[in-house]
């Protein structure tokens, strides 16, 4: 099939965010199918030159064009600048060409804008990857930007409706209904840009990726609904409790108006912190950290855990595909994923220091664990041919 991928490479520079929208291109690109990239989100990219006054998405483009150059994509790529309407990569002409002529488009965490011409392609499916905030957004009827249509009918735009909240309709689940049936997925990992390597020799070295606060808090039902700084306040005091270990987070805020990075008290607390526009600013040099790790250890956005959703981070998936045994906290996922080998959830400080100590007791073992769960419940191959075989039946 010809097939259109969205995303935020280009919005968002940076390495993680990368890999979760191009392992879709790469993924299905392996599977034989004629894959495009098209990123067209009606906002203003978080990166800008304004040299001189001048609004600019130059380091936007420059950033995703050697992206797809690494990966043979150049001339399968395009990307329009909402602050001038300009495309880049491919023309105007050709992305309308695209477009008409795709049998399938997969709208990676919403990303792509609701036009008129989306409605000529049969397959238009949608991947909600932020569970809880997505569907909040469309009982609310919010919108990504003003004058946008927002999610309500963002995702009626599609024929089909997919989640990473793999625990969403559960009885457990706090998920508010959004007049759809989601369909459980999971984040597709190509393997073989992931491989096993030897665990580092002489490191005890936990670490994670993540963003203080990416957005602002949301409010549904008389509940907040919020960001990993709330969790992360849950095991602050995580280090004393494995004294053998070395815990780092990369880290940034994105959401300025959220609740400050705490960085005395994380430091005094023993967290070891670096900037991750340094550690992992691409998708070479993330993918160098995640190895360069022996595991990971990281808790997820308040809302995921407090709704119950099952979701699971890519940024995990990658881990485990590497080798790295991953304790992560539970968001309902320990329904639809083995832990106990190379893969734990955590609900606390005592369950989180628990499994540490397993994993640094036995690395090798944890290893091998942690990649037989990549290959079983992350592969691409897998994944994606799942998503399509549901989508055409």
């Amino acid at each position: 099939m010809r097939i259109v991928v969205s995303g935020f490479i280009g919005l968002i520079q940076a390495g993680g965010v990368t890999w979760d929208y191009l392992q879709y291109v790469l993924g299905l690109r392996r599977l034989g199918h004629d894959v495009y990239y098209v990123e067209d989100t009606a906002l203003w990219p978080l990166y800008q030159d304004d040299a001189d006054g001048v609004v600019s998405c130059a380091s936007n483009i420059a950033y995703l064009a050697g992206v797809m150059s690494s990966f043979g994509l150049d001339d399968r790529w395009a990307y329009r600048d909402e602050v001038s309407g300009r495309w880049f990569g491919m023309t105007d002409t050709a992305v309308d060409r695209l477009l008409r002529s795709a049998d399938a488009l997969v709208n990676v965490s919403c990303s792509m804008a609701t036009r008129d011409v989306l409605s000529s392609i049969p397959l238009r499916l949608l991947i909600d990857s932020d569970p809880m905030f997505t569907q909040i957004q469309a009982v609310d009827s919010i919108a990504f930007s003003p004058g946008e249509p927002g999610m309500r009918a963002t995702i009626a735009a599609h024929t089909h409706h997919f989640t990473f909240g793999e625990n969403i309709g559960e009885p457990d689940c706090a998920v508010p209904g959004s007049g759809v049936s989601w369909i459980p997925t999971r984040q597709p990992i190509c393997l073989w840009e992931w491989p096993a390597t030897p665990l580092p020799s002489r490191s005890l070295r936990f670490t994670t990726v993540m963003n203080w606060a990416a957005t602002r808090e949301f409010e549904y039902a008389g509940v907040t609904w919020g960001q990993k700084d709330v969790e992360f306040r849950r095991v602050i005091e995580l280090p004393s409790r494995v004294p053998f270990l070395t815990l780092e987070i990369a880290v940034t805020q994105s959401n300025r108006g959220a609740s400050a990075f705490p960085q005395d008290r994380v430091t005094d607390a023993g967290w070891r912190i670096c900037d991750p526009r340094k550690e992992a600013a691409d998708w070479q040099q993330y993918r160098g950290y995640i190895q360069g790790s022996l595991g990971e250890l990281s808790v997820a956005k308040e809302a995921y855990v407090k709704a119950k959703t099952g979701w699971f981070s890519c940024r995990s998936a990658c881990y485990l595909a590497s080798g790295r045994p991953v304790v992560t906290q539970d968001t309902g996922w320990t329904k639809t994923l083995p832990q106990g080998r190379g893969l734990f959830g955590f609900v606390d400080e005592d369950s989180a220091a628990e499994a540490l100590s397993a994993v640094a007791s036995d690395p090798q073992r944890h290893s091998g664990g942690a990649i037989e769960v990549a290959q079983e419940f992350f592969d691409s191959g897998k994944v994606l041919s799942a998503m399509l075989e549901r989508a055409m039946h």
